[in-house]
């Protein structure tokens, strides 16, 4: 139900700037660059003791059409979680993943204001390590995915110069990964703030 709302939501904020692209028409450069720092908050069931965890990415992208652009970015995030084994031992998890994605955006533009949705896809590297002690003995192990994932997400710029931006943006990604012979979704949020330069 969670995620058939948040689709919905999403698809009506799409029509919404959709209809209102030629709101407002700057001149400002089709390409850009930007720096996003946030986090990212799980999701699911299957990370309820795992905490938010630290997320940036680098990104570049170009207006291929009033009110359309194309942007790719590359990053890095992680998640970290602990268990314990009763007379047995205890020990951390940590997910870190390393996105390589692609998103479709629909943008309006309101003087020096830019809101946008966006939808995309993307690759994610990802590295599961296990450090725990069990029966006395300390131990650590790792174990490499490779998955594709899904993500839908909101934001906003702020055009300080032509040039010159802030925003801010949600995600939600959709993600699972298979790894120690374990299916875990990696679904949840992420939230950045940015600061994009346009050329």
């Amino acid at each position: 139900m969670k995620k058939t709302g948040m689709f919905s939501l999403f698809i009506t904020m799409v029509l919404f700037l959709l209809s209102m692209t030629t709101a407002y028409a700057k001149p400002l450069a089709a390409n850009y660059a930007q720096l996003k720092i946030g986090g990212f908050f799980p999701q699911t069931n299957d990370l309820d003791h795992f905490d938010a965890g630290g997320n940036f990415e680098v990104g570049i992208g170009h207006r291929v059409a009033p009110g359309f652009a194309i942007e790719g970015n590359f990053g890095y995030f992680e998640t970290k979680g602990t268990f314990n084994l009763p007379g047995i031992g205890s020990g951390d998890e940590t997910f870190k993943v390393m996105p390589l994605t692609l998103s479709l955006k629909g943008q309006a533009f309101f003087d020096r204001f830019e809101p946008y949705a966006e939808a995309g896809i993307g690759v994610y590297f990802i590295k599961d390590e296990l450090n725990g002690t069990v029966l006395g003995f300390s131990g650590s192990d790792s174990e490499n995915d490779t998955q594709l994932g899904l993500h839908v997400g909101l934001g906003g710029n702020y055009n300080i110069t032509p040039q010159v931006f802030l925003g801010v943006e949600g995600r939600y990604l959709w993600l699972r990964t298979d790894t120690f012979g374990v299916n875990v979704q990696l679904d949840g949020f992420l939230l950045t703030a940015n600061l994009g330069y346009r050329f």
